[in-house]
C-alpha cells in the first residue's frame, strides 16, 4: 500500500518519456521529409530567388535534437530490459 504512490509516479514518468520519444520520432520524420522536399524543389526555389536559410536552420536544430533523444531512449530501453547499465564511449 505504501508503494502505490511510487508506482503511480513511475508509470507517469514512463508515459512522459514515451511521449517525448514519440515527439522526437515525429520531429525526425519531419526533418527527413523537409530534407527530401528541399532536395527535390531546389531548382524551382533557385529560379524563384528563394533562399533555404530558414529551412537549414530548422534542420540543423531538428536532427541533433531528435537523434540524440532517440538514441537516449533506445539506450534507456536496453538498460531497462537487461538490467545492465549502458554507457557510450
Amino acid at each position: 500500500m505504501l508503494l502505490l504512490p511510487v508506482i503511480a509516479v513511475s508509470i507517469g514518468v514512463m508515459f512522459a518519456l514515451a511521449g517525448l520519444a514519440a515527439a522526437a520520432l515525429v520531429l525526425f520524420i519531419t526533418a527527413i521529409g523537409v530534407t527530401i522536399w528541399l532536395y527535390h524543389s531546389r531548382e524551382q526555389r533557385r529560379a524563384d530567388g528563394k533562399t533555404n536559410v530558414g529551412w537549414v536552420v530548422f534542420l540543423v536544430i531538428a536532427y541533433p535534437l531528435s537523434v540524440s533523444y532517440l538514441v537516449f531512449f533506445v539506450l534507456l530501453m536496453i538498460s531497462a530490459f537487461t538490467g545492465e547499465s549502458v554507457t557510450v564511449g
